[in-house]
């Protein structure tokens, strides 16, 4: 769009339609940009070289910000490493636990159990031997 622009305004009316007048010439708009920008330029220069120290500075500390990220992550991985492993003796030391305590009801419950039938077996012992013993008397008197 600015250059069509740029092309009508080089045939502007120079004078009024009339007598004659002062000649007229294409204006050239470009020619004075360049020495009206040299100074907007100069100072963007200043802008610009701030706006890359901000950029190195930002570059620096998120370097910086990712490498205390990856340090404090790899000490956070070494506590729960060493966590975990002080939690597995701890759940490995309460199963064995259990288990001991299990064994431990076992054993008692089949001593009480042997014990039972230890003493059940006396008894009958005892009744079974009075028997055989009377069976023989029996028999040694009947032979008698």
């Amino acid at each position: 769009m600015s250059t069509m622009l740029d092309r009508l305004r080089r045939f502007r009316p120079v004078g009024t339609p009339g007598g004659a007048g002062p000649v007229g010439v294409p204006v050239d708009t470009r020619a004075g940009v360049p020495t009206e920008l040299v100074a907007v330029f100069a100072a963007l220069d200043a802008v610009i070289a701030d706006c890359a120290d901000i950029r190195s500075q930002a570059t620096e500390r998120a370097t910086a910000l990712v490498a205390t990220a990856q340090a404090d992550a790899a000490g956070m991985a070494a506590d729960a490493r060493a966590r975990a492993t002080g939690e597995r003796a701890e759940v490995a030391a309460a199963i064995q636990a259990r288990g001991d305590a299990a064994v431990d009801r076992t054993l008692a419950t089949a001593v009480a159990d042997a014990t039972h039938l230890e003493r059940a077996g006396r008894q009958r012992m005892d009744r079974l031997v009075a028997l055989v013993l009377d069976q023989l008397r029996a028999d040694v008197r009947g032979t008698v």
